[in-house]
C-alpha cells in the first residue's frame, strides 16, 4: 500500500490534534504539592513541592558559587540550596537574592536529603516569588 502525501498529511494532522488535546486534558492534573515544612518527609525526596514562608537567612558559600537560604513557615525551618546553575538565572535577570531576606515568599523546589537533613533545591529563578 502506498501512502500519498495528502494521506500522510491527514494522519499527521489528526495525530497532532489528538496529542494536543491529550496534553491539555492532562495538564490540569499536573500540580506541585503545597506543603508546610513540618509535612515534608523522606517520602517527598525527588518530588517538586511548593512552600510559603519567610526567608530568614541568605548565605553564600565561600568555596563555590552556591547560595543557602533558610525558609521558615511557622511550622518549621528548611534549608534551600541554589546551585551555580540556578544562581545564573538570578544574575541573568538582574535579581539580587538578598532582596528576599525577611520577605514572605512562595518557593517551589525539589526535596533532597543531605547529611540526614531534608532540603529544598531551587533550580529556576521563576520558582521563587515574593508574596504579600
Amino acid at each position: 500500500m502506498i501512502i500519498t502525501d495528502k494521506e500522510l498529511y491527514k494522519i499527521v494532522l489528526i495525530t497532532t490534534i489528538i496529542g494536543v488535546i491529550g496534553l491539555i486534558i492532562s495538564s490540569g492534573y499536573i500540580e506541585t504539592k503545597n506543603l508546610e515544612i513540618n509535612q515534608i518527609t523522606t517520602n517527598n525526596i525527588n518530588e517538586k513541592i511548593s512552600v510559603e514562608g519567610i526567608i530568614s537567612e541568605v548565605k553564600f558559600s565561600k568555596t563555590s558559587n552556591t547560595c543557602f537560604l533558610t525558609l521558615n513557615d511557622g511550622s518549621g525551618k528548611i534549608s534551600v540550596i541554589i546551585f551555580e546553575s540556578g544562581l545564573k538565572g538570578f544574575e541573568d535577570s538582574n535579581i539580587d537574592i538578598n532582596q528576599f531576606k525577611n520577605k514572605k515568599v512562595k518557593l517551589t523546589g525539589t526535596v533532597t536529603q543531605y547529611n540526614n537533613d531534608l532540603e529544598l533545591t531551587l533550580d529556576d529563578v521563576n520558582d521563587l516569588e515574593i508574596i504579600n
